[in-house]
C-alpha cells in the first residue's frame, strides 16, 4: 500500500523529465518553434500560414510519436510522476480510475477525511450497511447490545416484528430464577417456588404487551442478556434497533476504526464518498493505481495527453 503524501505536488524533477522528452523529440520551448510568428506581426496572411504550418507539424509529431517508448520515458513507477499526470485529468476520469483500485487503496483515500466527515457518510448509510460495519468493528456482534441505551432496548422489545412466539422461544432458555421474576410481576404473586413448566405456563397465558412489561422488570444485566439471546436466535431482529441508536454506537469508534469498518461496503459506495475529496487529493488517491494498468490506460485512452506533454 502506498503511503499518500498530502504535500506531494508536481515536482521539479517531473518538469526536468518533460524538458528532456521535448529535447528528445526536437521540440523547443513550450510548443513548436514560434519565432516565425514574430517576424512580421502585421502580415496577417503570413501569421495564418505559420499557424497552419504549426498545426501540420504538431499533427505529424503526434502521428510519429512512439507512445510505448514515451510511457517508459515517463517513469510511471514513480508515484510522483503518476500523480503529475493524473492532475491533468478531469474529475470524472479520476473517478473512473478509482474503480480500478482495490479495497485497501480506496480505504486509504478515506484517510483524508476527518472523523466528523466520515460520520456524516455513516449517517447516510442504510441500516443494513450500518449493521455490517458494526458487526465488523466489534469482535463479537453481541457487543452492540452492550452499547445501546436502556431506553432503546425497551423500545426494541415493543417492535411489531417481535411476536409472542419469539418471547416464548427465549423463555424456554432462561433459568428458573429469571422466569420467576417475570411470572411474579405478571401474576402479582410469589412464584419463586414454582417449577419451570408451571412458570412457562403462567407466562404463556399473557399477551405480548404484558410480557414486554414483565421483561422490563428484569435488572439491566439480565435484560441485556435476554435481548442478546433473542438476537442470537433471530438475527433479523437486529434490524429492529433504530438507525439513530446504531449510528450513535458507531460514533464511539475512533476515526481509523470507522475507516476499517467501511471496508465491508461496496466499492461504489466508497468511491461515492471519495468523490467529495478536493481534486488534488482525488488525484493523489488515484495515483495508487498499478503502474502497468496506468500505462495501458494512457496508451488506450489518453494519447492526446501524452502528445501534449511533448508539445508543451
Amino acid at each position: 500500500m502506498i503511503t499518500l503524501d498530502t504535500n506531494l505536488g508536481i515536482s521539479s524533477s517531473f518538469y526536468y523529465l518533460l524538458n528532456k522528452l521535448r529535447e528528445k523529440y526536437g521540440v523547443s520551448g513550450s510548443s513548436v518553434d514560434k519565432n516565425a510568428q514574430t517576424q512580421d506581426t502585421n502580415a496577417t496572411s503570413r501569421t495564418e500560414q505559420t499557424n497552419e504550418t504549426n498545426q501540420v507539424s504538431e499533427l505529424a509529431l503526434k502521428e510519429n510519436l512512439d507512445y510505448e517508448q514515451l510511457i517508459e520515458d515517463l517513469r510511471l513507477h514513480g508515484v510522483e510522476n503518476r500523480f503529475a499526470l493524473l492532475l491533468m485529468m478531469p474529475v470524472d476520469e479520476l473517478l473512473q480510475i478509482l474503480q480500478l483500485l482495490g479495497k485497501e487503496e480506496l480505504l486509504n483515500g478515506l484517510r483524508f477525511f476527518t472523523k466528523e466527515k466520515l460520520l456524516s457518510f455513516v449517517g447516510e448509510l442504510s441500516k443494513k450497511d450500518l449493521l455490517k460495519m458494526l458487526f465488523h468493528m466489534f469482535t463479537d456482534k453481541d457487543q452492540i447490545i452492550e452499547h445501546l441505551p436502556l431506553k432503546e432496548l425497551h423500545r426494541f422489545l415493543s417492535s411489531d416484528k417481535i411476536e409472542k412466539g419469539h418471547f416464548m422461544n427465549i423463555f424456554e432458555m432462561l433459568p428458573r430464577e429469571t422466569l420467576s421474576v417475570i411470572a411474579g410481576y405478571l401474576t402479582g404473586r410469589q412464584c419463586d417456588k414454582m417449577a419451570r413448566p408451571d412458570l412457562l405456563g403462567q407466562i404463556g397465558s399473557f399477551k405480548k404487551y404484558q410480557m414486554v412489561n414483565g421483561i422490563k422488570k428484569l435488572d439491566e444485566k439480565t435484560l441485556r442478556g435476554f435481548i442478546t439471546t433473542m438476537t442470537e436466535s433471530f438475527p433479523d431482529l437486529y434490524n429492529e434497533f433504530s438507525h439513530t441508536s446504531l449510528f450513535n454506537v458507531s460514533a464511539g469508534f475512533a476515526r481509523i476504526d470507522l475507516i476499517d469498518g467501511m471496508g465491508v461496503l461496496e466499492n461504489e459506495k466508497i468511491i461515492g464518498m471519495l468523490s467529495e475529496l478536493p481534486d488534488k487529493l482525488l488525484a493523489l488517491t488515484a495515483s495508487q493505481i498499478d503502474t502497468e494498468t496506468f500505462a495501458d490506460l494512457l496508451l488506450n485512452d489518453h494519447k492526446d495527453l501524452l502528445a501534449n506533454l511533448v508539445l508543451g
